[in-house]
């Protein structure tokens, strides 16, 4: 059995074991995501830190449902995904993650972070995120309107290795993320290299703009 780990900024004792069950992604969904910059020593840290907040999240007036830990190939990304019932819900999650993470900044985890409120607008394939399967995932978020990032889905349908993707937006509509699916990474990155995907997303690696290569480490089904 695992041991579990105990997070003295909140004297809890969560039991972080990876893995979980298939996550089904479905449109009109709304989901908090955030994404962590640390240090590849703290990514483990921050991962016990994400898996913490989701379960008090998931107990608490928030109202949360599923949820998963994603972190990135090269462990310089940690990234949250949680679905909540709206905009209400994401008040109280926000304050209650900045509580948290005011209290914490003394351990220094994650070097920035970024917690925004998305509605999942669009799937294609099978969007579903599987901690045991052995398909490459990766996200991505571009300074894009829904709109132009949804065309990609036509795109997508005839890509080699091509599994399923997910389309989140901001409210604002000046941004949006991406969760794609392969059976390859290298596929992943040959898909968005051609021109058709860069004219829809943009150049990577561009002003506020990446794509990461990621796995899933933990998941959590709807209560």
């Amino acid at each position: 059995m695992p041991r579990p780990h105990e997070d003295l900024q909140r004297h809890t004792s969560t039991d972080h074991r990876a893995g979980g069950t298939i996550v089904a992604l479905t449109p009109d969904s709304w989901w908090a995501i955030e994404v962590a910059h640390v240090a590849a020593a703290r990514a483990v840290a921050q991962i016990a830190s994400y898996e913490t907040l989701i379960e008090k999240a998931r107990a608490s007036a928030t109202n949360a449902r599923e949820a998963m830990v994603l972190r990135s190939r090269d462990d310089r990304r940690v990234i949250a995904l949680l679905r909540l019932d709206g905009h209400e819900s994401f008040r109280h999650l926000a304050s209650a993650w900045d509580d948290h993470h005011l209290v914490a900044e003394g351990r220094a985890i994650a070097e920035s972070r970024s917690l925004a409120l998305y509605r999942l607008s669009t799937t294609a394939g099978d969007p579903f995120i599987d901690p045991a399967s052995t398909d490459a995932y990766a996200f991505e978020r571009v300074a894009r309107s829904g709109e132009r990032v949804r065309a990609v889905a036509a795109l997508l349908a005839g890509a080699p290795g091509f599994r399923g993707t997910s389309f989140f937006g901001t409210d604002d509509d000046r941004a949006s993320a991406i969760v794609y699916r392969f059976t390859h990474a290298e596929e992943i990155e040959a898909f968005r290299a051609t021109p058709e995907a860069q004219g829809a997303l943009g150049a990577v690696g561009g002003p506020g703009e990446a794509l990461y290569p990621v796995y899933a480490v933990r998941t959590f089904d709807k209560i």
